[in-house]
């Protein structure tokens, strides 16, 4: 064996070693997925506040259910169920205790209150500053006899939300009589009721419909297929071999795990700015810093790797601007819809409130901020598309053209392209939106059309996540 070969085979253990350790770590994280659930959870609940519907808007009496507040309630416990309940210190971290606030209060909604008040007093002995003295106010205004704290409308209004915010101070002006400030209660909470459906119908609504759409396209493209209405499309044949391929990807997926767990956590220790681990903006930031030098090393990888093969290692590349990129491209998102809806369900079932999430969610979910969704908006949009497309269509799926048939090329670079997201509860799902990536890019023979569906699905992902977010007010 050639020292190459001896170098790229304990690289290919190294890094099957830390991608089996970051899955597993990623089934052992609390799911980011289930929060992302209780967002739209808490969207519903605010939307339930709406008042008079009238026949046209029937549909929508159907989906927010008949009480919206247990189907919450159900939804909360599952989540805290699966949450870590304590850190190596024993302490409870703030969101756990938080979301047990807000279970407290939707007992309370449903004349629980037996289960609300012992579920207060834990959180009041085990939270500190703002989280402690609301739930002690929470605590005051359904215990018998009730007691109204000082400052505590001001404390409720800043630290709850939605649906939450507007049921504890409805409690607090019934005791205090307050009928003129009720009515201006309802009318606000109407009108964020009104808010929540039409964030619903963006979240939930477009994207069933656009799915049907894709069922359409998809039975056009089968048809194609089984009546054999069009060639194969002509390629650029690449001349490097299995070896090449090996080494490209197992050296990028070394200099990635490299990049994030080692040089840019030294950069971060020997110049230390708090700004980066304790701010939306700065998380995001070093986010943006550390893919922008992912980039520079993945097309490093590959103009180093691929030079020996001539002086235009980038030929095999397909790079055509025009109307059909767009049009390739729509087709694309509109057929993956169903499909990667459909296989994230069956993955959420084989993996129950496991699998983790991308850390980005947390920064999505968590922040408010314009810039920090701009930086994040140009990483995951714009810089992901391109990038993964030049190395996981561009050179992984062109060069596994040389030795599979399409079909099989098109899965593996599927699974490689999930896996490469280190997310166990994406891989299904990821591996349907690559295998439509490559598929496109092979009918299309562009790599413009699925730069674009890339970044037409990671807008979408995006949209929806800020909708839910930026729609439930939820305090804390």
């Amino acid at each position: 064996m050639s020292s190459k070969k001896l170098v790229l085979s304990f690289l290919t253990l190294l890094v099957g070693f830390l991608i089996s350790i970051s899955l597993l770590g990623s089934f052992l994280e609390p799911p980011t997925q289930s929060q992302i659930g209780l967002y739209q959870t808490d969207l519903i609940l605010q939307a339930s506040e709406h008042h008079g519907f009238d026949q046209g808007e029937s549909v929508w009496q159907s989906i927010l259910e008949e009480n919206p507040q247990a189907t919450a309630i159900s939804a909360y416990e599952k989540v805290i169920k699966g949450a870590l309940p304590a850190d190596s210190s024993g302490t409870p971290p703030n969101r756990f205790l938080e979301l047990n606030l807000r279970l407290g209060l939707l007992y309370a909604s449903q004349d629980q209150v037996d289960q609300a008040i012992p579920l207060w007093q834990r959180v009041s002995s085990q939270g500190q500053g703002q989280l402690k003295a609301t739930t002690d106010i929470l605590l005051g205004l359904w215990q018998t006899p009730p007691q109204i704290l000082p400052e505590a409308e001001p404390m409720l209004k800043a630290n709850l939300g939605g649906w939450f915010r507007y049921r504890a101070l409805d409690q607090l002006y019934t005791l205090q009589q307050r009928i003129a400030d009720l009515d201006s209660l309802d009318r606000q909470a109407q009108d964020s009721a009104n808010a929540a459906l039409t964030r619903l119908t963006l979240v939930g609504v477009l994207p069933l419909a656009g799915g049907l759409v894709g069922v359409i396209l998809l039975g056009f493209w089968i048809y194609q297929h089984l009546q054999q209405r069009f060639s194969e499309p002509e390629r650029e044949p690449v001349p490097w071999g299995l070896l090449t391929i090996w080494e490209v990807m197992v050296v990028w997926f070394a200099a990635f795990f490299g990049i994030s767990l080692v040089v840019m956590p030294l950069v971060r220790q020997l110049i230390p700015l708090p700004f980066f681990q304790t701010t939306a903006l700065g998380q995001a930031l070093y986010a943006l810093i550390t893919y922008l030098v992912m980039m520079v090393a993945g097309f490093s990888i590959l103009v180093i790797c691929l030079r020996p093969f001539g002086d235009r290692p980038w030929k095999w590349l397909r790079w055509h601007r025009g109307s059909k990129a767009v049009l390739w491209a729509i087709q694309g998102y509109f057929v993956a819809l169903p499909l990667v809806l459909a296989t994230s369900l069956l993955s959420q079932r084989l993996l129950p409130n496991q699998g983790g999430g991308n850390p980005l969610l947390e920064i999505i979910l968590q922040s408010q901020d314009y810039t920090t969704f701009a930086l994040l908006f140009l990483m995951v949009a714009v810089l992901a598309p391109i990038f993964e497309e030049v190395l996981f269509r561009g050179f992984l799926f062109s060069s596994l053209l040389e030795v599979m048939v399409p079909w099989q090329a098109m899965a593996l670079t599927g699974v490689v392209f999930a896996v490469a997201h280190l997310n166990l509860a994406d891989v299904l799902p990821l591996t349907v939106l690559g295998t439509i990536l490559s598929y496109v890019y092979w009918r299309s023979q562009n790599l413009v059309s699925v730069m674009l569906l890339h970044g037409f699905w990671n807008t979408g992902s995006f949209i929806g996540l800020l909708l839910l977010s930026g729609g439930t007010e939820t305090g804390f």
